[in-house]
């Protein structure tokens, strides 16, 4: 069973808790998955790590880890991912803690490790408690392209080969947990997928997943790096190769979420005569205009600082964190006003549907990934293939649309509408973007409000968010 960042967990009331939620703009009971980067001590400095720049030499000591999943527990937690700034396995009682997991009932949803602490007891855990999937950050075909990538050195690469194959061994016929390796793409190792592939292949994993550096934060090498538009003519015969090597197998899940390369994905998919495996289906009752994320409501990542934040896909220092386990309860953060105020652009973004552009003095803590379709590959990838959970969330979603999205109505009400009208007709967004319509608009609203508070006080007549 692969993993499904704990959402196979999640019972159907739940669900609809999250929902309700949503609609209410409230806070949920707790958080039902969580991110628990225990460590932010790390054995390897990956070039394309987007932790690098938050490490520290920090963990969060086992009796806070307890505490703190004691606490979730309580609340309704029902698994984890165990990932970070570090290596999970780097936790100096890492053994404990999962131990401790298994105590309160709590499903590892997903290991992400670069294996090189893996052994033969972490191995009998992840299967006798039967952990969901292990993801194995390889990323290179050999030792030294290993230490290139890893900044390591080379002796480390037959390690984790090693650490690979214990799991595997220990595993046996079960099918817990789900055994991944993934690789990662750049102008450099592109034309080798297929020695990739015979790797993975070889060592018995379930799926082998390939995908491309799509960032290198804080340009702390070459650009140049980075797979261009113009390298996908120069890619396809590699691509085509793997894909015919893996038609029968159905091993691949390969990505390239660069610009251009799809349409060449689709071109030797149609030549090759083979389909995309290993993706993430999505059903009927999924809707685009229901896109937005719902983390806010779900989950949350904490560091091996005690830092909370957003998500796996927010953790670098232009995002300020949450709040931090060490100063409060996580029940007390999470009811908290930087949760709210997560929740309450989470909201806006899914109340237009998806409809509003991304502006920074508008949202302090959501980022462009997080509101621009089409960009985070995490907040729906996991979760659209659940047809009882969006055709829920759509019913309701459209209702209070109809309540909090309209022309005729409080001033908040009137610019989600015009909001939604302007992104559906650029050209006329351009015509009236000035400053001088902003400012007619500001006093028009400014110069009212006393008739309108009193309208709504008086006659029950709603056009004010005033109270």
């Amino acid at each position: 069973m692969r993993g499904t960042h704990g959402w196979a967990e999640v019972s159907r009331e739940r669900k609809r808790e999250i929902i309700d939620a949503i609609v209410a703009n409230t806070p949920t009971t707790g958080p039902v998955h969580a991110e628990l980067d225990l460590t932010d001590r790390c054995n390897v400095a990956c070039y394309f790590c987007n932790q690098q720049d938050l490490r520290t030499k920090e963990q969060i000591p086992i009796q806070k880890t307890t505490e703190l999943i004691d606490e979730l527990a309580a609340t309704g937690l029902r698994s984890v991912r165990l990932s970070g700034g570090g290596d999970p396995l780097f936790h100096r009682e890492i053994n404990d803690v999962m131990a401790h997991l298994a105590k309160r009932g709590i499903v590892v949803d997903n290991l992400t490790t670069n294996g090189v602490a893996l052994n033969h007891d972490i191995a009998g855990y992840l299967v006798n408690n039967k952990a969901r999937e292990v993801i194995f950050s390889l990323n290179a075909v050999d030792a030294a392209d290993y230490a290139r990538m890893m900044k390591v050195k080379p002796a480390l690469f037959d390690k984790v080969i090693t650490a690979i194959k214990t799991l595997v061994e220990v595993r046996g016929d079960s099918i817990y947990p789900s055994i991944v390796l993934q690789f990662l793409l750049d102008r450099s190792n592109i034309t080798r997928i297929l020695e990739m592939y015979d790797l993975g292949s070889s060592l018995g994993v379930d799926r082998i997943a390939m995908n491309a550096v799509l960032e290198i934060p804080r340009e702390r090498i070459d650009r140049e790096l980075l797979l261009r538009p113009e390298d996908a003519d120069l890619t396809e015969p590699y691509v085509e190769q793997v894909l015919r090597k893996d038609a029968e197998a159905g091993l691949l899940q390969i990505d390239f979420a660069v610009y251009g390369w799809n349409k060449m994905m689709d071109r030797v998919r149609a030549r090759a005569g083979t389909v995309s495996t290993n993706m993430y289906p999505t059903a009927p009752s999924f809707r685009d205009r229901n896109d937005g994320c719902f983390f806010a409501w779900y989950t949350a990542a904490v560091t091996g600082n005690g830092d909370i934040r957003p998500c796996c896909l927010l953790l670098n220092p232009d995002v300020p964190p949450l709040g931090n386990v060490h100063e409060k309860s996580m029940s007390e953060h999470w009811r908290g006003p930087a949760f709210q105020k997560m929740r309450d652009e989470m909201r806006e973004v899914l109340l237009r549907g998806g409809k509003v552009e991304y502006d920074p003095k508008r949202f302090t803590i959501l980022k462009e990934v997080c509101v621009k379709p089409g960009l985070c590959w995490l907040k729906n990838m996991y979760f659209r293939v659940d047809e009882e959970f969006y055709a829920e969330l759509d019913a309701k979603l459209e209702k209070v649309r109809k309540k909090e999205v309209r022309w005729l109505g409080t001033p908040k009400q009137i610019k989600r509408r015009a909001d939604i009208y302007l992104y559906d007709h650029p050209k006329v967004k351009d015509l009236v973007s000035g400053d001088r319509l902003r400012r007619t608009y500001d006093w028009l609203r400014d110069s009212t409000r006393p008739l309108r508070v009193a309208l709504k006080r008086h006659l029950h007549i709603n056009l004010t968010d005033a109270a």
